[in-house]
């Protein structure tokens, strides 16, 4: 079990404390907390930018003067930002308006929306922005002038709200006074157990206000707050929808439960501050690996979302409104901006669009790495190794690469290997690829203070390393080679070293077959606070770690991802996963869900946090097959297989105590259900890499939550046991508004709540009637080796007997694909015809494209099978443009459900190439 007491509640935390407290006065006693209030004589709207501008005051500290800032952007998109005008220090920003940005963070540079008109107002008390052309029905934006707030409707229905119930609170830098004590625990001491009465309530909750602001601390670590109180809250409202979702990472479910209020499920609200929480609880708000400030809100008519673009500590909490089915959400930040992002939708596929143009597509991945990954801490020696990948051959099970953990070094000094027991890396490596296999080697953050390693004396000489709070010496810490330095990835310099070392002249023994785990990102520190970096450690620039703690572990993701590239000369696209994450992350590669144990609610656990990041653009992402921690009984080891296998990462990992728990090791039956999973999962690889395409250029997920692909249907809201693969594979509810059918036998499966048999061999996968599932069925050792292989086309009509899909094919591995070497082809079957058109993106209509792509892509089709025709054809006839008319050889079977017989009409050889124009006739 997680030891809870290494890790803060938010009454141990200060600023949450006092902007929990200025929240409640905001509800009890109002008069005492005067609002906000926009300057009327600063007003300034230009149409040109679509920028709207202001002073904003605080009328509990006249001297002090804010600017607002609202920016109409593409993609339906808001940006609300407000800003100290002059302070003392600057503030942190992760996204500056400057058009000379060297931010680290390197999002997007957002675009002002260029199209339709807008009408600018300033009537009772309010400014308004009439919006046409926005892709928002009837858009208007309203801003509150002497009592500051932020309205966005749709056709006058508003869909979110930002500071209707003025809990904005600017904690605006100052100098320390005489009479704050130095010192104070940040914990308000019997904070729940005062007096009831209200006006006592109040008066406990205005001391709460100074709670911590210049000094706290924790566990015996002290935070020296040099910037004194620097926090943010502000509450985010949506009116209609009682229905949010996102704030990764919690192990909590997908539909975010209240935190305040009536109802309330949790004493704290949501954290988000990147911590490593080995064997963490479940069901549970506290921190963990990961965090990326985004809530998407969801009702029947419409979809909408919030980024908060911040890298400090937060806290969020989530209140039900029950009386106006909205949900009410308060959100504090340590430190930085207040620097908004609201989407607009209408739709949950409209807002994943609209999040990752301004954080960032998602990487497309290498091939392999959608394939069976192998792992343990450790895998002993070269030997063990070799042996482990031959029983993968003997058992007939294909996997992609074999991971190596900390034991692999010399000493824990990442970039080198244990003489002893791996003295011929590259060999090893080079008989993996001769399968086509790879292997992934762990790097972590933490550099072994050791004047005879190379990278920490180098990093010294340069002065690489984070510092400690005098912003001089270098920062030390415990953490797995014991004494350890930090490199500082704030810093260019930092960043551009890092990436040098994969350099197969700098790392040594590594091939083009290598590639990059980074762990113990958050970044974890035995010795430090939580378990973490002091808050109070310099970083280049001078900012404190507070101001970028959340950063930190993207940044080392972002510098290896960029070593990966200067190896390969910008050829190859990289694969490095993460632990830890934060906004923008999916642009480097993927990450998982972290230590976890093997038990039945940690595999149930896992669906509700992948959907959770998924919906906040961390689409490439798994959870440890087995658990990370203890010892699974095979039943449960054989369904987490068939779970994971239609999850985007795919891959099994355990701690150097538990036992051996590699596919074979608990014989039949189990050994072979355990194969038929992963051999499920190479079979719908394409797929899956069609979907990765998809996400590529739209943002949407790859496991989706079914109120994306159903947002009509509120029986879909809470539902987080059950997802889906693009759109074919789901679990549990069926919507309605679908037809459904068994993945495995093809019969008709029915729909609403319904109860299926799941016996150990059996998992309940069915495919959503009107889906064309591209397939390669012939199994090899690997997937590189099945890349010119024959497909299988899964045709599933739906009501209508109709369906659609596509296939995405390109060489897997190179960046060839940006410049046209890739296939894709649409495929449609309507009025008894299955056409296949092969289509280009718009940049690679006229020019770029190579000429022998179907040379290169093309694979045959070796069969199709049509699942649910309503009418049995009596001939089917091939149709190429130019050529005569072929009839087809086919086969009829019924298969006979529960709900229905289900006609299967089989095609073997149909004579057709993937990558050209064809149709398939079912004629009666």
């Amino acid at each position: 079990m997680v030891k809870r007491h290494l890790f803060k509640r938010w009454d141990q935390s200060g600023f949450c404390v006092r902007q929990r407290a200025f929240a409640e006065l905001a509800d009890i006693a109002p008069e005492s907390v005067l609002p906000y209030a926009l300057d009327p004589d600063s007003i300034l709207f230009d149409p040109a930018t679509r920028t709207l501008r202001a002073h904003l005051l605080d009328a509990a500290s006249p001297n002090v003067r804010l600017v607002f800032e609202l920016d109409l952007l593409e993609a339906q998109t808001v940006r609300i930002r407000v800003i100290e005008e002059t302070s003392a220090r600057v503030r942190h920003e992760l996204l500056p308006r400057s058009s000379e940005r060297t931010d680290p963070l390197d999002l997007p540079t957002p675009k002002a929306w260029a199209g339709g008109a807008t009408n600018f107002e300033i009537s009772n008390g309010f400014v308004q922005i009439k919006v046409d052309g926005f892709g928002v029905e009837e858009c208007v934006i309203s801003v509150g002038i002497d009592g500051f707030e932020v309205t966005v409707s749709a056709a006058g229905v508003p869909l979110v709200t930002v500071n209707k119930s003025g809990y904005l609170h600017y904690e605006h830098y100052r100098v320390k006074a005489e009479d704050v004590p130095a010192h104070g625990d940040a914990a308000a001491q019997n904070f729940e157990a005062v007096a009831t009465s209200e006006e006592t309530r109040a008066n406990h909750l205005r001391e709460q206000l100074a709670k911590a602001m210049w000094e706290e601390s924790f566990g015996g670590k002290v935070d020296s707050k040099p910037s004194g109180p620097e926090s943010i809250g502000v509450d985010v409202n949506f009116p209609g929808s009682v229905h949010v979702y996102g704030l990764p990472e919690h192990a909590t479910s997908f539909a975010l439960k209240a935190t305040r209020g009536a109802g309330a499920a949790y004493n704290d609200p949501y954290r988000l501050y990147n911590l490593d929480v080995f064997e963490y609880e479940l069901d549970n708000p506290m921190s963990l690996y990961g965090s990326v400030p985004f809530m998407i809100a969801h009702n029947t008519k419409h979809t909408v979302g919030v980024l908060w673009l911040n890298s400090s500590e937060m806290w969020v909490d989530v209140e039900k409104l029950v009386e106006s089915s909205s949900t009410r959400s308060h959100w504090m930040a340590e430190s930085g901006i207040l620097d908004l992002m609201l989407f607009l939708g209408p739709r949950p596929h409209d807002v994943a669009n609209q999040l990752t143009l301004c954080t960032g597509r998602p990487a497309m991945p290498q091939y392999f790495g959608l394939g069976y990954h192998q792992s343990r801490w450790n895998y002993h020696d070269e030997q063990d190794v070799a042996e482990v990948d031959a029983n993968f051959d003997k058992f007939n099970i294909p996997y992609d690469s074999l991971w190596l953990d900390i034991e692999h070094t010399n000493g824990k000094r990442y970039f080198t290997w244990d003489k002893d027991k791996f003295p011929t890396p590259i060999n090893m490596q080079m008989k993996l690829a001769a399968k086509g296999r790879k292997m992934v080697a762990i790097v972590d953050p933490h550099i072994r203070c050791d004047e005879h390693f190379a990278v920490w004396r180098r990093a010294k000489e340069k002065d690489l390393f984070v510092k400690k709070p005098n912003g001089k010496d270098d920062f030390t810490g415990w953490c797995w080679p014991d004494t350890a330095n930090w490199i500082d990835f704030l810093n260019p310099d930092s960043r551009d070293f890092w990436a040098k070392l994969f350099e197969f002249s700098s790392y040594k023994g590594s091939t083009p077959s290598l590639f990059v785990w980074n762990d113990m990102n958050e970044p974890s520190v035995f010795d430090g606070p939580e378990i973490s970096m002091p808050k109070d450690n310099r970083h280049f620039g001078g900012l404190e770690h507070r101001d970028v703690h959340n950063l930190y572990g993207e940044l080392l993701h972002r510098s290896s991802f960029e070593g990966l590239l200067l190896r390969s000369g910008g050829d190859e696209r990289p694969f490095v996963i993460s632990r830890a994450y934060f906004i923008g992350s999916q642009r480097y590669g993927l990450v998982w869900t972290g230590d976890n144990t093997g038990s039945w609610d940690h595999l149930r656990m896992s669906v509700p946090m992948i959907l959770s990041a998924s919906v906040a653009g961390i689409v490439f992402t798994g959870a440890d097959i087995g658990g990370f921690f203890g010892n699974p009984e095979p039943q449960l080891l054989v369904r987490w297989y068939q779970t994971a296998a239609f999850q985007p990462f795919f891959r099994a990992h355990a701690h150097s105590h538990t036992k051996r728990r590699e596919p074979w090791v608990f014989g039949d039956p189990y050994v072979s259900l355990i194969r038929e999973a992963i051999r499920t999962r190479y079979r719908i690889m394409p797929y899956v890499y069609t979907l990765f395409w998809e996400s590529h250029h739209t943002g949407k997920g790859i496991m989706r939550q079914l109120m994306s692909e159903f947002p009509s249907d509120s029986a879909t809201f809470d539902t987080d046991d059950s997802f889906m693969l693009g759109l074919t594979s789901v679990q549990t509810y069926l919507p309605v508004d679908s037809n459904w059918y068994d993945y495995v036998t093809y019969e008709a499966v029915g729909r609403g709540a319904t109860t299926m048999e799941t016996p150990l061999e059996r998992t309940p996968v069915l495919v959503r009637g009107g889906s064309i599932i591209p397939q390669r069925n012939r199994i090899r050792c690997s997937s590189s080796m099945t890349l010119r292989d024959p497909f299988t086309l899964l045709v599933a009509v739906d009501d209508n007997c109709c369906a659609k899909g596509l296939l995405y094919v390109d060489d897997g591995h190179s960046f060839d694909h940006k410049r046209g070497a890739y296939l894709l082809s649409k495929f449609t079957f309507s009025d008894g015809s299955l056409c296949a058109k092969c289509i280009r993106m718009n940049n690679h209509l006229a020019t770029g494209q190579p000429d022998n792509l179907i040379e290169m892509f093309g694979s045959r089709v070796e069969k199709v099978i049509f699942i649910g025709l309503s009418v049995v054809p009596q001939r089917i006839v091939l149709d190429e443009e130019g050529e005569v008319e072929k009839p087809l050889h086919f086969r009829v079977d019924v298969v006979a459900g529960k709900v229905d017989r289900t006609n299967i009409v089989m095609i073997e050889k149909p004579g057709v190439m993937f990558g050209e124009d064809w149709s398939i006739n079912l004629l009666s």
